[in-house]
């Protein structure tokens, strides 16, 4: 940043000097010719008072002076140019009478360019052109200015320098506190956060943004160690039983019931194989965020599923208001509605019901049981992983853990939440996804 500041900083010293003594030229320019100019005019105010020619002319205040005829003859000359023929070639136009040249190689000053300006004077003697010539300042003006320019130049872009150097070093020391802090950051050790600098602008903004994304990941890998942990365990559990069975029958053989053990391994392998799906399912949910939303009535989802359903413990009431489109995955939904079902079948006393309605630009799907009901301090805790509150236990012992987890995420992928509501009486999981227009 400093190397930069100062680049630009050079780049605009050198224009802006470039500027100062272009300026300078030019200005030095106009003066020499008005100098020039004021010198043929009293020349030309001698000729119209008198009535011969003076052999000699004065400098005034020039490098030299000529009178030529019409015929161009040298009539008159100054000291520096005396004997020498015309110092120029070029005439003015009659009208409007002068006119003013840089000319090189001029007679009297070799290898030099010199200001010359010509002016016609109509004397009582005669028509004559009267010559001036001063020598053009130099290009880069005179050697103070100059001087002034490059100290002028090296304090600035030392100023320049030495305050980017300083002001963005101030500006980044929070950015290398953050950078020494977070090398010391490990995927097994998320606790540290980076400083957070006590003005606020950018990088306070900044530091504040890594601590929020550095708490969600030690939270997602919290989650995700607990996952693996709670996975192992009741994928353990079952494995463990199968093991048991066939080690005490393999110590007597002859006295085991072959069909009736492998009905139980079966049933372990099966509650093995449905954690296995459930987890893969909880996998791609988490991969996948954005499934492919189509538009669907959620009424005639819920239709459809209830009409293949198979009957269970408790019949199901539906009460379905048509016309509630949203965007959503069809197989998704139907996978939320067949958990919330078999969930409200199990755990109801007399009957479970299923809605369907607008509310508030969401589509609600509800589902609902007359059951014993989850107590408030439990309705967040059953949507944990592999979570199951006892009486889940004992309706259920073969349940995995996952299908409301499963649900909510389901929930999540459509924008949508699913939250445990009280309806008197029982369990109501209500669904809110937005409405399509």
């Amino acid at each position: 940043m400093t190397a930069w500041a100062t680049l630009v900083a050079m780049a605009l010293c050198a224009l802006t000097a470039w500027f100062v003594l272009d300026s300078n030229y030019k200005s030095e320019m106009s003066e020499r010719f008005r100098q020039v100019y004021a010198a043929a005019l009293r020349v030309s105010h001698q000729l119209v008072h008198q009535r011969a020619v003076p052999p000699a002319l004065e400098d005034e205040g020039v490098s030299a002076m000529q009178v030529i005829d019409p015929t161009g003859k040298v009539v008159s000359a100054s000291s520096q140019v005396q004997g020498q023929p015309r110092m120029a070639t070029f005439v003015p136009p009659q009208r409007p009478g002068a006119m003013d040249r840089v000319v090189c190689d001029v007679p009297g000053f070799p290898s030099q360019c010199m200001i010359i300006a010509a002016m016609w004077v109509y004397a009582p003697s005669g028509d004559f052109i009267v010559y001036g010539a001063l020598p053009p300042p130099a290009r880069y003006g005179s050697a103070t200015l100059v001087a002034m320019l490059v100290a002028a130049s090296v304090i600035w872009l030392s100023l320049v320098a030495w305050g980017t150097y300083h002001i963005v070093g101030r500006a980044l020391r929070p950015v290398e506190a953050m950078t020494a802090e977070l090398d010391e950051i490990t995927a097994t050790d998320l606790a540290h956060r980076v400083p957070v600098p006590a003005h606020h602008d950018e990088i306070r903004f900044l530091a504040k943004t890594v601590n929020y994304t550095l708490q969600l990941l030690e939270r997602a890998l919290q989650q995700e160690r607990r996952f693996t942990s709670d996975a192992s365990h009741d994928l353990r559990a079952p494995m463990a039983a199968a093991r048991l069975r066939l080690e005490e029958a393999l110590t007597d053989p002859g006295t085991v019931d072959w069909p009736g053990m492998a009905k139980e391994l079966l049933s372990d392998v099966e509650r093995q194989q449905a954690i296995a799906d459930d987890i893969l399912a909880l996998a791609r949910l988490d991969a996948d965020r954005s499934p492919q939303h189509e538009r669907n009535d959620l009424a005639e989802l819920a239709r459809t599923e209830l009409q293949h359903r198979p009957p269970g413990r408790v019949p199901i009431h539906a009460d379905l208001e048509s016309g509630v489109f949203v965007a959503c995955d069809r197989q998704l939904i139907c996978r939320l509605l067949t958990n919330l079902l078999d969930n409200a079948q199990r755990h109801a006393a007399t009957a479970a019901t299923v809605a369907v309605r607008a509310e508030d630009g969401t589509g609600v799907l509800a589902v609902a049981d007359d059951g014993a009901g989850i107590a408030p301090e439990h309705r967040e805790l059953v949507f944990e992983r592999f979570v199951r509150l006892p009486e889940s236990r004992a309706r259920d012992p073969k349940g995995t853990g996952l299908g409301l987890p499963i649900c909510r995420e389901i929930a999540h992928a459509h924008q949508g939440t699913l939250t445990i509501e009280d309806p008197g009486q029982g369990t109501c999981f209500v669904l809110r996804v937005p409405l399509l227009n």
